[in-house]
């Protein structure tokens, strides 16, 4: 028995020795970048350069974000000459005051850092002054960047999306990877000169990227013409065999470099009308046609437009009134000349719910598929059967007026079930989520094909 209790205790101390050599060889061999960089850490003074975040591409591959780069100078406070006319010259490049410079000292070792232009990091680099290095680093936004409004802004430290896919798929983007000046220091935080100043990399796991359904060549394009042709609107480009989005622009924009200066613009720059609700108008017309055709209307039957109609005590007028209207139309002439006399009749003789739910299958008054990918949309707006009594609010709804919104890409929703057929696609416009080679990690298309 006493035997049995001894070999009993010295197996439980092998193996408790056994654990302690194992937890020593994981200390010392398997974690010891990870201790280390904790232990340096603790004894160091560290201000991020660059924070690395995963991409956001087209549809091809081609880049939105860190697609340009920029310099900063790297100020070490331990070793920076204490020469007024070296800190008016510093101070000058760097367009700050030397009031920046006072209380720098080997206890306030810190490395600072701030954003150059290129001639004065060309200054720097011809004339060197101790204690400035020049370092580059990628841009994530700048202001030629399109799709600004989709895309979206990082914060100042470019670690946290505030708005758009940068805050939509932050958990995606966000990385630990990162890029950081370091001053040496001991216990009481004085600068240690044998070390000196250093920049040094964190690595984690590589980031991943969001690829977007978006054509990066036809999104720049489509905002550029924008930007000479309108003041204010959106533009929508779908891929009407697969529900693909190919653009997304809103105008006004704005620099993702410097969203405070569009807080309060009376032009809601940072407002994206693509994926707002307007009143439709006449492209309503389109809801109203298909409703008719849908019913067997016989689309040669006519009705005549002298420039007005009267439904009850209300008129209604044609674009053309002051010309004396378009005359007897048919369908098809009334709808290449958006005759608003032709519609009046046209849905009064088909009733509001036969339009109504044919708005709805053209997926009016319901998202397209973009929300499901994190992207907000308004669903629009389809008024009640309930609010639609009488003939007047029925020619009112016929021609796309009255208690109706429709957003943009709802609209270019209609024309692609036209043009595809009469098949109605789930939009999308986030394809998918990829590593750093492009490889796909996660698709994130939705199903299509609702007809």
């Amino acid at each position: 028995m006493r035997k049995g209790r001894v070999r009993l205790v010295l197996y439980i101390i092998t193996a408790l020795m056994a654990c302690l050599v194992y937890r020593l060889y994981q200390i010392q061999v398997e974690q010891y970048e990870v201790f280390s960089s904790a232990a340096f850490r603790q004894r160091s003074r560290m201000t991020p350069v660059y924070h690395e975040r995963g991409q956001i591409f087209d549809r091809n591959m081609i880049p939105f974000t860190d697609r340009t780069t920029e310099y900063v100078a790297v100020l070490q406070p331990a070793i920076f000459p204490r020469d007024r006319k070296v800190w008016e010259t510093v101070a000058d490049a760097l367009k700050t005051s030397i009031e920046d410079f006072t209380n720098f000292s080997i206890y306030n070792a810190s490395p600072v850092i701030y954003r150059i232009d290129e001639g004065a990091a060309r200054m720097f680099i011809e004339n060197p002054v101790k204690g400035v290095s020049i370092v580059e680093r990628k841009v994530r936004t700048d202001k030629s960047m399109p799709a600004a409004h989709i895309v979206g802004y990082t914060d100042e430290t470019g670690t946290q999306g505030m708005s758009g896919v940068e805050k939509a798929y932050q958990h995606i983007l966000r990385s630990d990877n990162a890029v950081y000046a370091v001053a040496t220091t001991d216990a009481r935080y004085q600068y240690l000169e044998e070390y000196g100043y250093r920049l040094m990399e964190s690595r984690a796991d590589e980031p991943l990227s969001v690829k977007l359904t978006l054509d990066y060549h036809m999104q720049k394009l489509a905002e550029e013409v924008m930007d000479r042709m309108m003041v204010s609107g959106a533009v929508v480009v779908i891929d009407v065999l697969t529900g693909d989005i190919l653009v997304l622009a809103s105008r006004p924009g704005f620099n993702p470099v410097n969203i405070s200066e569009y807080l309060n613009d009376e032009r809601q720059p940072l407002f994206n009308r693509a994926i707002a609700g307007y009143t439709p108008g006449s492209i309503f017309k389109i809801i109203t046609t298909a409703a008719a055709l849908e019913e067997n209307f016989d689309p040669e039957v006519t009705f005549d437009c002298p420039g007005f109609i009267r439904v009850g005590e209300q008129v209604f007028k044609c674009w053309n009134y002051e010309d004396g209207g378009h005359g007897i139309l048919n369908l098809t002439e009334s709808f290449a000349q958006s005759c608003n006399s032709y519609f009046i009749h046209l849905g009064i003789q088909l009733g509001a719910e036969k339009m109504l739910d044919m708005a709805k299958k053209f997926g009016l008054g319901s998202t397209t598929g973009i929300s499901e990918q994190l992207i907000p949309e308004y669903e629009g707006m389809l008024p009640d059967i309930n609010e639609l009594i009488g003939d007047g609010n029925i020619a009112n709804l016929a021609m796309g007026q009255g208690k109706i919104l429709v957003t943009p890409v709802q609209a270019a929703g209609m024309a692609a079930i036209i043009a595809n057929g009469g098949i109605r696609h789930t939009f999308n416009i986030v394809d998918s989520i990829v590593n750093s080679e492009g490889e796909i990690v996660r698709d994130m298309k939705k199903g299509n094909g609702n007809g």
